[in-house]
C-alpha cells in the first residue's frame, strides 16, 4: 500500500472542485493495487469511477512507496470506445507500454461526441487531461444540465 500525502494547497483545490479527500485517496490506492495508471517522469495519473464521476488524481511518485497528490479533478461524462489512436506521447503505462494521443467517444445525457484523450493502445483505456476536464467538459456538462432543467 502506498502512503498518500495531500498538501494543504491541494486540499483547497480538491474542496473547490467538490471532491472528497477520501475519494482522492481511494483513486491512488486503487491504482497502486491494480497497477492501472500512467506515468510521465515522476508524475503518475490515475482514475477511478466513483458514483457518476470519473475522478482523476495526479501524483508525484518520486518517493519510494509514497504518492504526493499534485492535483485532482473529475468529470461526469462517460468515456466510450476509442475512435482513433495517433502519435505516442511522453506518457507510459506503469509497466512501460506506450500511451498515445487519440480520440474517444464521450457521452453525457444521451448525447455522444468524439473528444481528445490519452489512450493506452494495448488496452483501450482512456484518460482525460486536467485542462480538458476542468474547462471544456465542465462547461459542456453545465450547458447540458442547464438545457435539461
Amino acid at each position: 500500500m502506498v502512503t498518500v500525502t495531500i498538501p494543504a494547497n491541494v486540499k483547497e483545490l480538491i474542496a473547490k472542485r467538490g471532491l472528497k479527500e477520501a475519494d482522492v485517496i481511494a483513486v491512488v490506492n486503487d491504482a497502486d493495487a491494480t497497477k492501472k495508471y500512467i506515468k510521465k517522469g515522476n508524475d503518475g495519473l490515475a482514475k477511478k469511477v466513483i458514483g457518476d464521476l470519473t475522478v482523476y488524481v495526479m501524483c508525484d511518485l518520486s518517493g519510494k512507496g509514497t504518492a504526493v497528490v499534485k492535483s485532482a479533478y473529475a468529470h461526469k461524462m462517460k468515456l466510450g470506445k476509442v475512435v482513433n489512436v495517433m502519435a505516442e506521447t511522453e506518457w507510459k503505462t506503469c509497466d512501460g507500454k506506450p500511451v498515445a494521443q487519440g480520440h474517444v467517444e464521450i457521452e453525457y445525457m444521451t448525447v455522444k461526441r468524439n473528444g481528445p484523450a490519452l489512450i493506452v493502445p494495448a488496452t483501450g483505456e482512456a484518460y482525460v487531461e486536467e485542462y480538458l476536464a476542468t474547462k471544456t467538459l465542465a462547461a459542456a456538462e453545465g450547458l447540458f444540465e442547464k438545457k435539461r432543467a
